[in-house]
């Protein structure tokens, strides 16, 4: 019996066969909408794009906290212009 799977990424049906499921909270996405290598993680294993994105937060978190204070300040100000963009993205 097949599942009636909504895809997270268009938000159509998705069959069991063409379906793929994040590897980590288990949504579904067409093969065709998630054969973007940025939601693959480190296993080659597929993401839906809020794991994706989290699994991106928790590297930059990673990289900064350990890595911060070998960054000038033109850098340090390059780096906040661009997490300033994201969350005004989101914030839409």
């Amino acid at each position: 019996m097949e599942s009636k799977s909504v895809c997270v990424i268009c938000g159509k049906h998705v069959s069991d066969e063409e379906a793929i499921k994040c590897s980590v909270c288990g949504a579904s996405m067409h093969k065709s909408c998630a054969r973007d290598e940025s939601l693959l993680d480190s296993e080659e294993s597929h993401l839906c794009p809020y794991d994706a994105m989290l699994a991106a937060l928790d590297w930059f978190d990673v990289i900064a906290t350990t890595y911060l204070s070998t960054l000038d300040e033109n850098q340090k100000t390059d780096i906040l212009s661009r997490l300033k963009a994201y969350v005004e993205l989101l914030s839409k």
